[in-house]
């Protein structure tokens, strides 16, 4: 059922979100009794999501989503930055983050192993390339259960020299 929500609310936002010059990377919407509505958002230029950002597109899509009524119950909207290690949820993000290092949870055990951790090597087929310890894997993009990007060491060492 949530995930008919979420679906609703990604058709219902995606345009406006588009339009202020982001993308939603994730939404999940979580919670029983108090609903929290997650949304994961991410820059179309490739700058860092600010606060301000957060701020702008939380004001936009909260209107949107109370005159369209999506979710019934009460909920918290909470709105952020995907980060450094955010998800991939479409074989696009795979393309954009090539050469980037990922960690990979499969749905159905690949050369018995049920994860993988390596570089996005490039997607063909609707299958994505990752070099991993093991040796280059070929995963069928509807075999992966999540994935999201890996902070390496040389990321962290760039980040503390831009200050």
């Amino acid at each position: 059922m949530s995930n008919l929500i979420e679906q609703s609310i990604t058709k219902t936002i995606e345009a406006t979100v588009h339009d202020l010059g982001f993308e939603i990377v994730k939404i999940s919407l979580s919670g029983v009794e108090t609903k929290t509505l997650e949304i994961l958002i991410d820059r179309l230029d490739n700058q860092k999501v600010s606060i301000e950002d957060c701020q702008l597109v939380s004001r936009n899509i909260s209107a949107l989503l109370d005159i369209e009524d999506i979710i019934p119950d009460k909920y918290y909207l909470h709105l952020s930055s995907a980060g450094a290690e955010r998800p991939l949820t479409k074989i696009e993000d795979y393309n954009k983050f090539t050469g980037r290092e990922v960690k990979v949870k499969l749905k159905e055990r690949i050369n018995n192993c049920g994860h993988f951790k390596g570089k996005i090597v490039k997607t063909e087929n609707n299958s994505v390339e990752i070099e991993a310890k093991e040796g280059n894997i070929w995963i069928p993009f509807n075999q992966i259960k999540n994935a999201h990007l890996v902070m390496t060491d040389e990321m962290f060492r760039e980040l503390l020299n831009k200050k």
